[in-house]
């Protein structure tokens, strides 16, 4: 990736960037800061990942994502220098997409860049860019085999993108996984700010708690779940650091800015009746924090629950569908169009026998006949996979998924 970015110019140094890693709230986290930095007047690139139907998602500046025509263009211009410098079978698709990120803000000029930590962060390709504050949102247990099988060793990788000097906010996070991130920004001499520390929040409703770190606020956030508490504390530190560091953003641009923030495929209400929800918790930890936000969906039982999952193999299947099983009257189990997906049939042994249950090949299908069923005071739950959700979101939208995934 270094090689690449220096045949490319280094165009990630054309920007400041903000870093944000985590094992999950790190895509929340990134969408709110950036919708406050556009609120202040600031020309800022978005870079996240996976997308949910088309690439161009994971490119957005100004909230727009990338045009066709340039996203074509600039993917042309990477392939074409991977291909100069002997690098072709060694690039991953993810690496391609981070450098036409980089390219495409150095092109528009950004302010700055807020940019999503792929997998990890010591060795992720987003881990070139110059921040002006990183954040860790979470440390849990997901993608071990690349990042380790302790919390430590999780917390040591993503702790790979703190640089010298530049201040880090911190989520919640374990004992050991705090002390891990500490001992790294004690090396670095970076300043943390800490939730539970020096930020602290009140109220277990996201549209309405209080935050208190350099100041006193109450904020309001429209994404659902009391996890995203966490995630806009989290956003609102690292503005304050911006903040404290001259960029000009008002108390109205924070406000406004989390107020106003738009995140798919997170706990995001498609329909009110019947009601059908999306989720992309897609580890154990997220699992837990959608079955938490369940509690309040439905809770008289006035229709019945149906959960539509799918997962990749890799995953901890078991342990993601447990919390999820008392909310749900029956499970409709099917196969995101990934190599990589769990089988239908075989995701059923995770579940008691007197639990319902229905298998179908695709996405589509499972889609189509769980809503044929369903009753206007019935709740569908899509979740399991953000490429589960890309694919619903697509069957209800008309369209195609790109078949450029990963």
């Amino acid at each position: 990736m270094i090689r690449l970015v220096e045949r490319l110019g280094h165009p990630e140094r054309q920007f400041p960037a903000v870093h944000i890693a985590g094992t999950n709230g790190k895509g929340s986290t990134a969408a709110m800061v950036a919708s406050v930095l556009q609120q202040a007047g600031l020309s800022v690139g978005l870079y996240t990942s996976p997308h949910l139907i088309d690439l161009s998602e994971r490119m957005r500046v100004n909230a727009a994502p990338i045009a066709t025509a340039d996203l074509e263009r600039l993917v042309r211009q990477v392939d074409d220098t991977v291909a100069q410098c002997g690098m072709a079978d060694a690039m991953t698709f993810f690496e391609v997409t981070t450098a036409v990120a980089f390219l495409y803000f150095a092109e528009q000029a950004v302010d700055i860049g807020v940019i999503e930590v792929g997998l990890g962060g010591r060795f992720d390709a987003t881990n070139l860019v110059t921040p002006a504050v990183c954040a860790i949102t979470t440390v849990d247990f997901d993608h071990e085999i690349y990042l380790g099988k302790t919390l430590t060793a999780i917390a040591f990788e993503k702790a790979g993108i703190l640089k010298r000097g530049v201040p880090a906010v911190v989520g919640a996070l374990s004992a050991e996984a705090m002390a891990e991130v500490e001992r790294h920004a004690r090396e670095k001499s970076v300043p943390l700010v800490r939730l539970g520390r020096e930020i602290t929040t009140s109220g277990d409703r996201p549209e309405r708690f209080m935050y208190r770190g350099t100041g006193v606020r109450e904020v309001s956030c429209p994404l659902a779940g009391k996890h995203q508490i966490h995630n806009a504390a989290v956003a609102i530190g690292l503005i304050e650091q911006l903040q404290s560091v001259g960029w000009p953003i008002r108390e109205w641009d924070l406000q406004e800015g989390i107020r106003h923030t738009r995140w798919e495929g997170r706990l995001e209400t498609l329909c009110a009746a019947p009601r059908i929800l999306l989720d992309g918790a897609h580890n154990p930890a997220g699992a837990h924090a959608l079955a938490e936000a369940l509690r309040e969906v439905d809770p008289d039982r006035k229709g019945r629950h149906y959960l539509l999952f799918g997962a990749m193999q890799d995953k901890e299947i078991g342990t993601m569908l447990s919390p999820l099983l008392g909310w749900a009257d029956e499970v409709v189990f099917t196969r995101p169009d990934m190599a990589r997906a769990a089988d239908p049939a075989a995701m059923t042994a995770f579940l008691p026998p007197d639990l319902p249950r229905r298998t179908y090949p695709a996405t589509p299908d499972a889609v189509a006949a769980t809503c044929a069923r369903l009753a206007d005071c019935d709740t569908l739950l899509i979740a399991g996979s953000l490429f589960l959700v890309g694919e619903a979101k697509a069957h209800f939208a008309g369209r195609a998924c790109s078949p450029l995934r990963g």
